[in-house]
């Protein structure tokens, strides 16, 4: 293994952010900079590109032709049915952003969130008058919680739309209203629970730190995603869905030999209750310290009778950690936020961003770092472009590893499996795809490893509506078991 510096990605991040770095820096010298009308713009530009990829993927699944490599192993009828799962969810996207981007760009001119922060004081003065503006990490609560309350108004009507409606349309739905009105319950509390404690938190890193900002605001920043890295999987994705171990079996031991014969060490085995939301499949490996995989119950139920491609998915993912990408996403992550670190650093004392804004009246911390997060919209595109391409190349690798380990015909069929079952895209357009995908197209990935998939059984429509459980019965089931 060669020195971390010697990583190509790791290399590219840091040439990147030392630029980034000189070019804030003289930036944030030059005073009454028109930060809030290049902001709006930049994203109003970014709006109309990334329509314009969408409408290119749109026409792409206006066809009726897959690829070759598929045309013998893809139902007519399931790629025709894919293409309208794609068509429809384009559609909405490209509603979903022009509504998205125009409200935002509409809030920006209309200084709705300096609104926000002055009815903020009002709202808290009205359970107790005693209070000032002196108080700003309670004001600056109650403007999160404020702001937070808007922006589920707002997107609501989508997240209704897409899970009722869409998904529904194309039998992926399984959430109830019950659940859905659950999940979003809990979502909050934990917001709540979380974010008061880090916002306050944050609050006296800023307020505390002096010139030595960058530094302690990337060590606080580094602590808490390490810290939510752990508890997630231990904690919080529990409260959403049922986690039960594996059972004994040639699956589980087939699991256990792959593992020990990586060197992976494998802890913990679960099954998670993903039908019950949806059914869409996908798989895993979590942990820092403590190993773990989470096979989703629609992946085992697509893939029964065919062990061999769970566990190629599976040496897939382990194929992750085997090539060290979990290592290099936590080291670059690490980089980003200092990088990012340094740039706020740069721009906390800045009043001139404060007034582009419309914040006339003072500089509250926490503020400002909202506003650090919105004048990083290029430099974020261009980030997550080139994170893009970094996934895709870890993908080929993971992939490579699994071929290496003699999966690479069952992994392929795995993959044509998933995509069918999935109503994948099948047909993507390469600007769209390279712009937006984090994993390479099907076709890339079979042409990859080399192979031809199989014939793939797929359960009937029917079969599918027999064997799976609805979701008004899983709800009934997840109440009886609580």
């Amino acid at each position: 293994m060669g020195r971390l510096g010697d990583e190509p990605e790791i290399r590219f991040v840091v040439e990147v952010c030392s630029e980034c770095l000189e070019f804030v820096g003289k930036m944030s010298t030059n005073g009454a900079f028109p930060y809030m009308p290049l902001v709006a713009a930049f994203e109003f530009g970014m709006t109309c590109f990334e329509l314009y990829l969408t409408y290119r993927q749109k026409v792409r699944f206006e066809s009726d032709k897959p690829a070759q490599i598929l045309e013998t192993v893809v139902p007519a009828d399931k790629f025709i049915k894919a293409q309208e799962y794609g068509l429809a969810k384009c559609k909405f996207s490209m509603i979903s952003q022009i509504v998205s981007s125009s409200l935002s760009l509409v809030f920006q001119f209309t200084f709705v969130y300096p609104k926000l922060w002055q009815f903020s004081l009002s709202v808290m003065q009205y359970f107790k008058p005693t209070l000032s503006a002196e108080n700003e990490i309670i004001r600056t609560i109650t403007f999160m919680i404020l702001s937070s309350v808007l922006g589920s108004l707002t997107s609501l009507p989508f997240g209704l739309y897409q899970t009722f409606v869409l998904e529904q349309k194309f039998g992926f739905n399984r959430t109830t209203l019950t659940t859905y009105i659950k999940d979003s319950l809990m979502g909050s509390a934990l917001s709540l629970v979380i974010g008061v404690p880090l916002i306050t938190a944050l609050w006296y890193v800023i307020d505390k730190s002096g010139p030595h900002l960058w530094l302690y605001f990337w060590l606080f920043l580094s602590s808490f995603s390490l810290f939510m890295a752990v508890l997630y999987p231990s904690v919080i994705a529990p409260l959403f869905n049922k986690f039960t171990p594996l059972e004994e079996g040639e699956l589980k031991a087939g699991i256990d030999k792959l593992a020990s014969s990586i060197g992976f060490p494998l802890k913990k085995l679960y099954v998670m209750d993903g039908s019950r939301r949806s059914t869409h499949s996908n798989a895993y490996f979590y942990g820092i310290f403590t190993k773990g995989i989470v096979l989703f119950d629609s992946l085992l139920d697509q893939c029964k009778g065919h062990d061999d491609r769970v566990l190629a998915v599976l040496c897939h993912e382990l194929g992750h950690w085997k090539e060290g990408h979990t290592r290099k996403s936590l080291i670059i992550g690490l980089l980003h936020m200092l990088f990012m670190s340094g740039l706020y650093g740069m721009t906390a004392s800045n009043k001139d961003l404060f007034v582009s804004f419309g914040y006339t009246s003072d500089t509250p911390h926490l503020i400002g770092l909202m506003l650090f997060s919105e004048i990083l919209g290029p430099l974020d595109s261009i980030v997550s472009f080139a994170m893009n391409w970094m996934s895709r190349k870890h993908e080929y690798e993971a992939d490579r590893f699994a071929k290496t380990l003699g999966h690479s015909q069952a992994l392929g069929d795995a993959l044509v499996s998933m995509h069918i079952e999935n109503l994948s895209n099948m047909n993507p357009d390469p600007w769209y795809s390279m712009y937006h995908n984090s994993h390479p197209t099907l076709v890339e990935r079979l042409m990859a490893l080399g192979i031809t998939p199989s014939q793939i059984d797929l359960k009937s429509e029917k079969e599918q509506d027999t064997n799976g459980t609805t979701a008004e019965q899983q709800d009934t089931e997840s109440k009886k078991d609580q």
